[in-house]
């Protein structure tokens, strides 16, 4: 562990609370008052128990000595010890005159607690309902920031980590984060506060005894801050199966349908299992040490109360000291300081737990996006003459393999082209460069002249409409989903893209219409049917660059001629790119890209290419074959 690793950590914890500077300094000045409040409580426990034993607090207790040849200092002649405490405690005389006032029966005791009751009650409400608001208002910064900060981040960034690493920092390791806060704001702030109201109580009372119980505090903190360290460690570890398991899960639920067609319930239960276990042997590992800290400081605890007696009595025979003294001191080091020092060495371990939950949760800030707006990025109205591409090579990761290598291509305003090969060409990986999904590793892609690095991403991607494959559509309604092209369009709008879509008529039939909730991914639909909305949301943004990747490809015969329909209406005035497996679908287009190993080996219409020997022919005859077949 780095040097003063846990007061940065908690520094960086504590700054979200910036905001909410006013109320967190309302919360500590209620923790001042509920704990003076307190401490004046117990400070009266001397006039009672004096009351008690002696019937007058005014009377010392005078017993005989361990060493009879001392001299008894004379009333006249305070002792240095006296001394000692008038000039340490003199600015307590609030605390004298109270018990004084107290010392005239019972009942006046009891009055005088009894005024401090109201105290205690406002004060501790308000300490802890400041406390959780600011806590919980932090949770909640957190988690929103954390969103903020990773939704940005480039494609690359989702597809290198596992989803369900990234759901569990956001759920399970703000959980523990939310632990740490309570700790910081109970333990850290509460604490210290009782443990310096203990100790002045403690020194007020017996000097003397306040001074041997602080030699036995290392005691406590010593196996504190070694256990501390494999709290960490291993609160860090759970965390991480912990996500493993989340991903796992994620994974099956997401993937339910495969899993029991292939009837994998048993193997994936399996893994499930193994999984679990080994969480559970790193949790276990936790709650050890854990254990050994809690122990440790129990044991402490019970033994300091019992020494603590035995100096009391100790002195209690050899000195001059009232049972009202000796009572109110086990009581404010019993009850307030070792107490105080016991739930602090409790929290420090959940601190240490809670941390490596924090430090999961703030790696992702150190994450910067690397796709991001040039200094000088301008904004793109409109667009005037295309696209192009200019000695374009791309690879994923920085690896050496290129999957595009020296592509030059220029797509002209209006124009619709089709791009087509093997899979693994790079037809996708091409148009996922033009939203800047990637970022070129040689060369570039520019729009009117301009290279798309220093065009503003949203003035960029506000003039390109996406429809994919893998048509993605939110557990929400029908209206929802195709709102998401523009989130400002009316109703007319929407059923206007719908029905251009040719998913109008059968949104209608719905019983709740267009509010009709389509399920996680959109399983109640088919897969038609969720091609469909996909593209009535692209209609709906109604933008000036449409990139259709394998738009038509999972759709059966009869959506197919509905969807071509809608596509035609839809690419009318649009520079549109099409990549297609299904060769039908592009014979009309103005040019067809054919690209083999991620170069561009032919390009032409399609009449121009059918004439010559070369890769489009072989391989739309050999497409045609298969259909035949």
């Amino acid at each position: 562990m780095k040097k003063h690793s846990i007061f940065r950590e908690c520094t960086g914890l504590l700054s979200f609370a910036k905001p909410y500077r006013k109320h967190l300094a309302l919360a500590i000045i209620s923790m001042v008052i509920y704990t003076s409040a307190n401490g004046i409580q117990i400070s009266l426990i001397k006039p009672l128990i004096d009351k008690l034993l002696l019937g007058n607090t005014s009377t010392v207790v005078s017993l005989p000595k361990i060493d009879i040849d001392q001299d008894v200092p004379s009333p006249k002649s305070p002792s240095p010890a006296k001394q000692f405490k008038k000039q340490i405690f003199g600015k307590f005389a609030f605390i004298e005159k109270l018990q004084k006032c107290a010392t005239h029966s019972f009942t006046s005791i009891g009055v005088a607690m009894a005024i401090f009751a109201p105290i205690i009650f406002l004060s501790c409400y308000f300490q802890q309902y400041f406390r959780n608001l600011v806590m919980w208002a932090i949770v909640v910064d957190i988690r929103n920031k954390v969103c903020d900060h990773i939704l940005p981040q480039p494609l690359s960034f989702f597809e290198n980590r596992k989803s369900g690493d990234l759901l569990s920092r956001l759920t399970n390791d703000i959980a523990v984060t939310q632990s740490g806060l309570t700790v910081l704001f109970d333990d850290i702030l509460l604490q210290p506060l009782k443990l310096i109201c203990g100790l002045t109580l403690a020194f007020y009372f017996s000097w003397k005894l306040s001074l041997l119980t602080l030699v036995a505090f290392p005691a406590i903190f010593i196996p504190v801050l070694i256990m501390g360290k494999k709290i960490k460690k291993h609160g860090k570890g759970s965390l991480r199966h912990l996500s493993d398991l989340t991903d796992a899960l994620r994974e099956m639920f997401v993937g339910i349908r495969i899993v029991k067609a292939f009837k994998m319930e048993a193997e994936e239960s399996r893994e499930i299992h193994e999984i679990s276990d080994r969480f559970f042997m790193k949790r276990m590992k936790l709650v050890k040490a854990k254990a050994v800290n809690t122990s440790t400081s129990e044991f402490v605890y019970t033994l300091g109360l019992a020494l603590l007696i035995i100096l009391g009595g100790y002195i209690i025979m050899s000195k001059n000291i009232t049972p009202g003294e000796l009572g109110g001191f086990i009581t404010a080091m019993g009850f307030m300081v070792i107490t105080t020092v016991k739930k602090l060495a409790k929290g420090y371990a959940s601190l240490q737990e809670s941390l490596a939950g924090v430090n999961r949760v703030f790696e992702l800030f150190t994450i910067e996006p690397t796709i991001k707006d040039h200094p000088e990025a301008v904004t793109m109205k409109d667009i005037h003459e295309g696209i192009t591409f200019n000695d374009v090579s791309f690879s994923y990761d920085n690896s050496k393999e290129f999957i595009l290598k020296d592509i030059n291509l220029t797509i002209h305003k209006g124009e619709v082209v089709a791009i087509v090969g093997k899979s693994g060409a790079g037809k996708s990986t091409l148009i996922n460069l033009i939203p800047r999904f990637y970022d070129p590793v040689k060369g570039g892609v520019e729009i009117d002249g301009i290279d798309i690095r220093k065009i503003k991403h949203e003035s960029l991607l506000a003039h390109i409409a996406i429809v994919s494959q893998q048509t993605f559509l939110f557990n929400r309604s029908l209206r929802e989903n195709i709102l998401y092209g523009r989130k400002d369009a009316s109703d007319e709008d929407i059923y206007a893209a719908a029905k251009s879509a040719n998913i109008h008529e059968f949104i209608i039939t719905l019983p709740k219409g267009y509010d009709t909730v389509v399920g996680e991914l959109g399983v109640k639909l088919s897969g038609g049917q969720r091609q469909r909305i996909a593209i009535a949301r692209a209609i709906l943004k109604n933008a000036s660059i449409l990139l259709l990747d394998e738009a038509t490809s999972s759709l059966d015969y009869e959506s197919e001629k509905l969807v071509q329909e809608a596509l035609n209406n839809l690419i009318t005035g649009k520079t549109t790119i099409i990549v297609a497996h299904r060769l039908s679908t592009i014979l009309h287009c103005d040019r067809i890209i054919v690209m083999k190993n991620g170069s561009i080996a032919e390009t032409g219409s399609h009449e121009s290419l059918m004439s010559e020997e070369g890769e489009y022919k072989r391989v739309y005859q050999l497409h045609f074959d298969t259909l035949q077949t």
